[in-house]
């Protein structure tokens, strides 16, 4: 009898049985149903509604690929029906399981994963589209079979080539190596992970290179060896598959660019894994390197050197920086413990040695396909960049990024400024840049500050104050990294287009120990604390040293990404001290906006000016423009300038251009 109820679950579509009790008009189909299935569906509240038809079964469970169990209840008809908790956007494996066996659900389509071709739902995202078909041009993925010398068989690759590859028969393209994880195989980022709509839309918005994209299998055995399931013998054989067969077979039959500053390996967990192990190995193939959720120093955050680790690459940091133009790593925010410390010690390794990565976390997301969308989506548009940029990443972790949507106001307000604004002119007057130390009785120790003073300083005259704030992975010495604000001011002053100001560059990080190491983000809370530090010690100590008018009027605060953040929280929430406020790619750490200008009417009144800006590259635009949105609607005046950049100095060094030009006018 158990075996004709097994027989008639996997003969039965759920969804060929209309009217079940629940609410159905209020949920839908889910995508991933096969043609005609009603079921499952899913609820706005993103729970999930199974059923199937087992009429002689004795008890049916469903699960998604965890441990709880949703029991079903058979009505007359022979359909038994489960409803889910509220899952997470994005796709997902789940199984069914008819009196203890389980089986899939034949109203679904089914996915390789999990060892096994298993059934899967894709639950809507509400307003992201990255992954879905847009009407722009689009590529395809092509499924081709070469014969590899290291496992003495034919392997299966599926290559996205991007839109045009075909009637463009003059261009050659970067390539983007991109594997799965375990359990899966090399169907995996084409069919879960939506890579071709991905790569599609990025090309379309000009957010990426147009680029080749090849997807192996991560599993290899030798010719004339025995399958083994020790991974390291298998990983071996994989990277003789992928620097001896693979990437030969690509070149040749793809009009690729066939070196390593047009190559790159990616990956997903295991796949993560077997990039950063491959291409650390292998930096003469491969100049760009990412893990999705997948570490390179060891799960369970296994102590790591990178001194000595992959044959000591990284034991020069500045070579190794110079060398390699992105080194990514990135994690679900509701991951597991094990792969929190595994990526986060990696990449906390990696920062306390010098090496620069970009760091990505997917808000909310697990161990699975929402993450790896996210990542690969923040990921490609790193890739290729133009020679002698340098490397694209500053180690500048990117959180909470994402899909950008942008408003019809989101425009440039100021043009691009002209070529060398903070060169070293000649015969351009000089300020003095100097490093001050002063004692924090906020902090409890004495902490470090640049200060640029304006050409033909006196103390005979008084000088308004521009308080310029970095990001949570610089200190003191970041603005001058990445603008060179000194020479910056040094040529709009001697082309009288500013006004002589004192510039002040403090670390925004109040904590005894304020130095950019290892996991950045812990030190957020400091952050927060430097407003004391800021009014308390960081003003009276300049004010105390320098000739400065010491009022409000005369007192500016901008900053980039945290310091962004920092300025709009500070600056408007003491009107009293500054008139003049700017936040340029302002970071999550930012107050809502109601909370940042509780009073419009104040904010009218006391703000001379106050500066929002944004890339529209940027993965933290939503932020600027909740305030944008905020100040427009109570009718607060301010810039709002939306450029063509992303979250990067070159942003910041053009919006600090044009501030200079308004402030203290």
């Amino acid at each position: 009898m158990r075996i004709f109820a097994f027989l008639s679950a996997l003969l039965a579509l759920a969804g060929a049985v209309p009217g079940h009790a629940q609410a159905i008009n209020d949920s839908i189909p889910a995508p991933t149903n096969v043609p005609g299935a009603q079921y499952p569906r899913i609820t706005p509240d993103l729970r999930v509604i199974f059923r199937i038809k087992a009429p002689d079964a004795q008890k049916v469970e469903f699960a998604f690929y965890s441990p709880k169990r949703f029991p079903a209840t058979k009505d007359e008809a022979g359909f038994w029906t489960a409803t889910s908790d509220p899952a997470a956007p994005g796709f997902h494996y789940y199984r069914v399981f008819i009196d203890g066996a389980e089986v899939n659900d034949p109203a679904s389509h089914t996915f390789y994963g999990t060892g096994k071709d298993a059934s899967g739902i894709e639950i809507p995202e509400k307003g992201a589209d990255y992954y879905l078909p847009k009407d722009v041009p689009h590529g395809d993925v092509r499924e081709r079979w070469y014969l590899s010398k290291t496992t003495g068989a034919w392997r299966r690759v599926y290559v996205y080539a991007p839109p045009g590859y075909d009637t463009e028969r003059d261009a050659r393209y970067p390539v983007l190596y991109l594997q799965h994880g375990s359990g899966e195989d090399e169907r995996g980022w084409s069919n879960q992970g939506r890579v071709a709509f991905i790569m599609d839309n990025l090309i379309a918005e000009r957010k990426a290179a147009p680029m080749l994209v090849v997807m192996e299998k991560g599993y290899a055995t030798r010719a004339g060896e025995t399958p083994s399931p020790n991974p390291s013998r298998m990983g071996n054989a994989f990277e003789d598959v992928v620097t001896r067969d693979l990437i030969p077979y690509v070149d040749a039959t793809y009009r690729t660019k066939p070196d390593r500053d047009h190559r790159a390996l990616a990956g997903l967990s295991m796949g993560g894994f077997q990039a950063y192990s491959i291409g650390l190995n292998h930096l003469d193939l491969f100049s760009a390197i990412g893990g999705f959720s997948g570490a390179g120093g060891g799960f369970g955050g296994a102590p790591f050197d990178p001194k000595t680790a992959y044959k000591g690459v990284m034991a020069d940091p500045e070579a190794f920086n110079r060398r390699v133009r992105v080194l990514f790593l990135s994690i679900g925010g509701a991951e597991g413990q094990r792969f929190q410390d595994s990526v986060r010690g990696f990449n906390d390794a990696l920062a306390k040695a010098g090496i620069k990565t970009v760091f990505y976390e997917s808000p909310a997301t697990d161990h699975e396909w929402l993450t790896w969308r996210r990542s690969l989506h923040a990921f490609a548009p790193l890739l290729f960049k133009a020679q002698g940029a340098g490397p694209a990443a500053q180690n500048r972790p990117q959180r909470a990024g994402g899909p950008i949507v942008l408003n019809p106001d989101d425009v440039q307000a100021y043009p691009e400024p002209p070529e060398g604004v903070n060169a070293d002119r000649a015969g351009v007057p000089h300020g003095k840049l100097e490093m001050i130390e002063y004692d924090s009785k906020s902090v409890g120790t004495r902490r470090k500050m640049q200060v640029y003073t304006p050409p033909g300083y006196s103390p005979e005259k008084k000088y308004p104050v521009l308080y310029l704030l970095h990001g949570i992975g610089g200190d003191e010495t970041e603005w001058q990294r990445f603008a060179k604000p000194n020479l910056l001011l040094d040529n709009l002053l001697a082309e009288g287009k500013a006004v002589p100001m004192i510039l002040v560059m403090p670390n925004g990080r109040a904590q005894k120990n304020d130095r950019a190491e290892g996991n950045v983000f812990a030190s957020a809370p400091a952050f927060a604390a430097f407003e004391q530090d800021l009014l308390r010690d960081v003003i009276p100590a300049i004010e105390s040293r320098y000739s400065v008018r010491a009022d409000r009027e005369h007192r500016a605060l901008a900053g980039l990404s945290m310091g962004g953040g920092q300025s709009l929280n500070f600056g408007l929430g003491h009107l009293d001290t500054f008139a003049w406020v700017g936040g340029f790619s302002s970071a999550p750490n930012t107050k809502p906006p109601a909370q940042l200008a509780p009073d419009p009417a104040a904010a009218r009144e006391k703000l001379k000016l106050l500066w929002l800006s944004c890339g529209n590259k940027d993965g933290l635009i939503r932020i600027s423009q909740g305030v944008h949105a905020y100040l427009k609607e109570k009718d607060v005046p301010h810039v709002w300038n939306v450029d063509a950049h992303g979250h990067d100095a070159t942003h910041w060094r053009n919006n600090l251009y044009h501030f200079l030009q308004r402030v203290f006018r």
